[in-house]
């Protein structure tokens, strides 16, 4: 870490001798009454450069040791490599703002005092331009809800209430993306798909406390918009039953910054360089298609009540019970009812062909069939007296 330290006398900002080639020039050489602080072990550096203009000695900042040679941090391996890794992390992040931000001053700084200390934070990114003043955090491991709010207060307190407060995230690091999905979106009228991600707690207190956050990955950076998914209320008119109940569900965006009630954070994918279009590092394309899918929303509600209209209507329809046909009046006791005529059983004649055919005649009526009558009663046969004589051959009856 030799190429890194705090600089007590510019108000704790942190020098990187490898991003800052005009450091050599600039900065006192030696102890500097005890300016330089190593950044791991808080102990007192010496800055050593070259000595004459056309040297090839690479300037470094060495521990100030009482016995020869003793340049060597005393800081634990471990606690060393995690400070490493902070610098390292926000300073590439520094490195791309300064293409984002032209005219911008950029640096680095952190309270002198926390000089060797673990960091529940890393120092953050101080970005002036102009009179505006944006406050970066680059955060990488899992933050205490105690240390933010403790970030949050300093930053109001030393830069006042209306500086611009952005944390950004890292995408691929588990501890602070939680995805959830992605969502079909039509902003503009063409579709796209964003994704979803269910925010930490920690996360949801920065919004709440005004601050910003987003996510980055490689040059974009992803901003969020609140998503707030519900049901239509049903209103006069109105049927959401059967094939209608799954339109009745549907979600509302909250933005620029999402509402505290929001289920899931939408992202909006941006180009990190658009940040440096508009002062206060405001994000307005970003804002300006989160406006494009509020008034989706709208347009999206009143296409499915209308909807929901319709099917109510059908319904009705469909329910409309015909009147029955009156039934006939009783005949008088004294009528006599009318013969029953029979239906033509053949179609009308052709009145095109009626002059070439001859009237048929007219079919003769059936007669009308008479009902079954009951059988008669049997009556035995009279009985015959029993005769002797004709039992004999009849050439001897008399």
């Amino acid at each position: 870490m030799s190429e890194l330290a705090i600089d007590t006398g510019d108000g704790g900002r942190v020098i990187d001798l490898r991003r800052e080639p005009d450091a050599a020039d600039r900065l006192p050489r030696g102890k500097a009454g005890g300016r330089y602080r190593c950044c791991a072990c808080g102990t007192h550096l010496i800055f050593t450069g070259p000595a004459t203009p056309g040297s090839g000695f690479t300037p470094r900042f060495r521990h100030d040791g009482s016995a020869p040679g003793a340049d060597r941090c005393g800081a634990p391996a471990p606690h060393q490599a995690d400070v490493q890794a902070d610098l390292t992390v926000i300073l590439d992040l520094r490195d791309q703002l300064v293409h984002a931000l032209p005219g911008a001053t950029i640096c680095l700084q952190i309270d002198p005092q926390l000089a060797g200390q673990r960091w529940e934070l890393p120092p953050a990114l101080i970005v002036r331009r102009g009179d505006d003043v944006v406050i970066i955090e680059r955060p990488r491991r899992l933050l205490a809800k105690a240390a933010v709010d403790t970030r949050l207060k300093s930053v109001r307190t030393q830069h006042g209430e209306g500086t611009t407060h952005w944390w950004f995230f890292d995408r691929d690091d588990a501890l602070h993306y939680d995805p959830a999905g992605t969502l079909k979106v039509r902003p503009h009228g063409k579709p796209d798909t964003h994704h979803k991600v269910r925010p930490t707690p920690v996360q949801r207190q920065i919004i709440q406390a005004g601050a910003a956050v987003c996510w980055i990955t490689k040059d974009t950076v992803l901003i969020p918009y609140g998503g707030h998914p519900g049901t239509y209320p049903v209103r006069a008119g109105e049927d959401w039953s059967g094939e209608m109940a799954s339109w009745s569900k549907d979600w509302k965006i909250s933005h620029p910054y999402p509402a505290d009630g929001a289920a899931w954070w939408g992202l909006v994918p941006l180009h990190l360089l658009t940040l440096g279009q508009r002062t206060g590092f405001r994000p307005a394309a970003a804002f300006q298609l989160m406006t494009a899918l509020e008034s989706a929303q709208h347009g999206r509600e009143a296409h499915r009540r209308r909807l929901a209209r319709e099917h109510a209507q059908r319904q009705t329809d469909q329910h409309v019970t015909v009147a029955p046909a009156p039934l006939p009046l009783e005949a008088p006791a004294d009528s006599t009812p009318a013969e029953p005529e029979l239906a033509p059983t053949q179609p009308p004649a052709d009145t095109t062909t009626a002059a070439a055919c001859p009237p048929l005649p007219p079919r003769p009526l059936l007669p009308p069939t008479t009902p079954p009558q009951a059988p008669l009663p049997r009556v035995p046969a009279a009985r015959q007296r029993f005769s002797w004589s004709s039992l004999l051959p009849r050439r001897w009856r008399r």
